[in-house]
């Protein structure tokens, strides 16, 4: 797929980035909604649909197709803190309605925002507490690494409301088209699954012993079981449908725990077929990468990288740089790269104070998008400078705090 070139929007300039430039903001995605019933989107992250890119922009939210380059009014939402906390497939995207899943309203826990652009966004109330496995009251996980999208149907592991020993746990899946939540099915033991999607197939891994996880390929439609094994304990990603990468931490940094809080970079990184079979290592890096298409995608040094599964080294392709460029989310979906960056201009000599710095506050957020099909020169990091101040600066004091 070749994306289709965009007009030069108001912040990025094609003398800078020479793949491609960003239009201005397509569709606008929030529905209208009641004072109570406001979603509330993080204040910056991204999602890639097929029709273009999801962008979550400080309480508004937009679909940024890579045709068009109309604007619409924007619908603005009180935004929260999470910036990381969002799932999307090739056609939907979801994310907490309260951020990550940890804080807000008791009753509003569970909640999500979500959808199938160009459709609005709504919210997805989670289903009455219901037990089973010995919980008394179970709710979906809104937590990273929680949930995730298959083709249209949003899947989330449960987490129980209540401090019961637990001996089996469910599965939950709500079609973003609607319906209502329905349990995919009863998943052994109390540890938090790991979960990977691609079109309708969905990965599965528990915790199983000596580091090692049970792993399930499951098909979403059906819920039957397309094949299971045994792989080392790790994060889970489709590279294909016929692919994994799994993220191996070198390090397990607090055995007493169990599920994704222990696990802390550097990753090794392993390919291995969705029957089971091991079929190479990848190397190692700082935090699992992105992955799609055969590709993967890992931001190392302030450089974001592109590799190709199929062999060859990896491509640089922007470099960051605080405080010229900030790097403020990052999404990839085979061959769209996209980023959300902020830059910051010197200060003149006359501005410098005591502890300002030599950079003004950054400006506002803005989107960059690069065809990663396209062999294109990397575009690096602006050079960083060091102002002088045109007065000597006395009688300064401690630093702020």
């Amino acid at each position: 797929m070749r994306l289709r070139g965009l007009t030069t929007g108001r912040r990025l300039r094609a003398a800078k980035y020479p793949l491609l430039t960003v239009a201005a903001a397509g569709l606008a995605l929030t529905g209208s909604a009641t004072a109570i019933e406001r979603p509330q989107p993080p204040p910056q992250a991204l999602a890639i649909v097929g029709r273009g890119v999801v962008w979550f922009d400080e309480g508004s939210v937009f679909l940024r197709t890579f045709q068009s380059s109309s604007e619409l009014p924007e619908a603005s939402r009180d935004a929260t803190d999470s910036r990381s906390a969002i799932a999307s497939s090739a056609t939907a995207v979801a994310t907490p309605r309260n951020g990550d899943g940890e804080e807000g309203d008791e009753n509003e826990e569970g909640q999500f925002l979500g959808g199938v652009p160009p459709r609005p966004l709504h919210v997805i109330r989670p289903p009455r507490l219901f037990s089973g496995g010995g919980c008394r009251g179970w709710q979906p996980r809104t937590g990273r690494g929680g949930f995730v999208l298959a083709g249209d149907e949003l899947v989330a592991a449960a987490e129980c409301h209540w401090d019961d020993p637990s001996v089996r746990q469910p599965l939950l899946v709500r079609n973003l088209l609607g319906g209502a939540w329905r349990v995919l099915r009863w998943l052994p033991g109390d540890y938090k699954p790991v979960l990977a999607a691609e079109g309708n197939l969905l990965a599965v891994g528990l915790e199983g012993s000596f580091d090692r996880m049970d792993t399930s390929i499951l098909d979403v439609r059906s819920g039957g079981t397309e094949a299971r094994f045994v792989l080392p304990e790790g994060e889970l990603a489709f590279a294909s449908p016929e692919r994994l990468v799994l993220s191996m931490p070198q390090l397990l940094s607090s055995p007493e725990l169990h599920g994704l809080e222990r696990w802390s970079g550097p990753f090794e990184l392993a390919l291995y077929s969705t029957q089971g079979r091991r079929i190479g290592s990848l190397g190692s890096a700082r935090e699992p990468p992105l992955v799609s298409g055969m590709h993967i995608v890992a931001e190392e040094d302030d450089t974001v990288f592109v590799r190709s599964l199929t062999g060859g080294a990896r491509r640089p392709v922007v470099g960051f740089d605080a405080p010229a460029r900030e790097l403020d989310a990052l999404a990839f979906r085979w061959p769209a790269l996209v980023v959300v960056e902020a830059t910051s201009k010197p200060l003149l000599s006359s501005e410098i104070q005591c502890w300002s710095g030599d950079y003004a506050p950054p400006g506002k957020p803005f989107l960059g998008i690069f065809d990663l099909a396209r062999s294109e020169p990397f575009a690096p990091a602006p050079a960083l400078v060091h102002v002088e101040p045109s007065k000597p600066l006395t009688d300064c004091g401690p630093p702020p705090r």
